[in-house]
């Protein structure tokens, strides 16, 4: 099979690789979409450890074509999403329903290989049955959405707060929807693509800044009178977190999202966090939201389709790799198929 395989970093190659072995636990995905990730940039870069022998890529959606001995809830021809994090079970996180902080979890391309292939295998417990009528395309936002509800969850928005998303891209137009759908009165988008701002005010957002243009700290300060209630950092780089900590209101909460460089060190105030009560909380990707994000994705509640910029060829991956850098569109799907 056609597959991305790391020979370390900046050096990914488009190889012919044998399938996986199905496992009695395993079910084998013929991949139909895999979103280009943010994440799959760092791999790339080296930021992120990607073995070497190991292919990217975890946003997957496909179609069952194999299960193992021991595989009961599923069956061939299923379409399916997988949610990639495999995780241990046994340690105190996943004991206390915190798998995302389990220590020994496991990514599913450290597992038997990614979605940036035309086949991918992973545990029985790893995919979710698509309802009828969602297309497979949608089935890919799955685990990026799941990690958005996760953090809506985490911010515990209340009817009438005020929202800022700090970045437009594919997560944060899914948590400006998310506000929205919470009841937020006032959701307002910081980002520098026009195209993401113009996407932002048809599926919900009260208004929209061009950071390039605008100083975006004064105009959220001003559209809201003074700083909001929650803000979503979903941009991933130093300046949008030091933002936060100047639009966020007293009593706010700051929900960092976005994936920064590991070495990213940024400054604030201590003294500002404890004078203005202020609440600061990573959201790690999710745990029990795959469900309910199943749920708003197949009702359409939740609009994904309108987010997909590119479909590329599995051959195309490094013009992704590019596009996704140059932030260039909105979210890729990198299909192993001619679409």
């Amino acid at each position: 099979m056609k597959a991305i395989v790391s020979h370390g970093v900046k050096d990914f190659r488009l190889e012919e690789r044998a399938l996986p072995d199905v496992g009695d636990h395993d079910v084998l995905v013929e991949v139909e979409y895999c979103g280009f990730c943010g994440t799959d940039v760092h791999m790339y870069h080296g930021t992120w450890k990607l073995n070497i022998g190991c292919t990217p890529g975890h946003e997957v959606s496909g179609i069952i074509r194999e299960i193992g001995s021991k595989v009961k809830s599923v069956a061939p021809g299923d379409p399916v999403a997988v949610d990639p994090g495999i995780t241990c079970g046994v340690c105190a996180y996943c004991q206390s329903s915190q798998p995302n902080l389990c220590v020994d979890r496991i990514g599913m391309y450290h597992y038997k290989g990614g979605g940036f292939a035309a086949y991918t295998c992973v545990p029985e417990s790893q995919v979710y049955c698509l309802k009828e009528g969602t297309p497979l395309e949608c089935g890919a936002f799955l685990e990026p959405a799941s990690c958005c509800v996760h953090a809506a969850d985490r911010a515990d928005i209340k009817p009438g707060q005020t929202v800022a998303v700090l970045g437009g891209g594919a997560i944060g137009l899914m948590l400006m929807q998310l506000s929205v759908l919470s009841g937020a009165t006032k959701v307002v988008v910081s980002e520098p693509q026009s195209i993401r701002r113009q996407l932002a005010i048809q599926l919900g957002a009260e208004q929209v800044i061009d950071p390039g243009q605008q100083n975006p700290v004064e105009e959220i300060k001003d559209i809201t009178n003074g700083g909001v209630d929650v803000v979503f950092e979903s941009a991933g780089i130093p300046v949008t977190v030091s933002q936060c900590f100047e639009v966020v209101k007293p009593g706010g909460k700051i929900i960092l999202v976005g994936v920064n460089d590991p070495a990213t060190r940024v400054e604030f105030s201590p003294y500002q966090v404890f004078r203005n009560e202020l609440s600061v909380l990573g959201s790690l990707l999710s745990h029990d939201t795959y469900p309910r994000t199943l749920e708003l994705i197949s009702t359409e509640t939740l609009k994904v389709q309108p987010l997909i910029s590119h479909r590329l060829n599995l051959s195309k991956f490094h013009d992704a790799l590019k596009m996704h850098e140059q932030q260039k569109g909105i979210k890729i799907l990198i299909s192993p198929k001619d679409k």
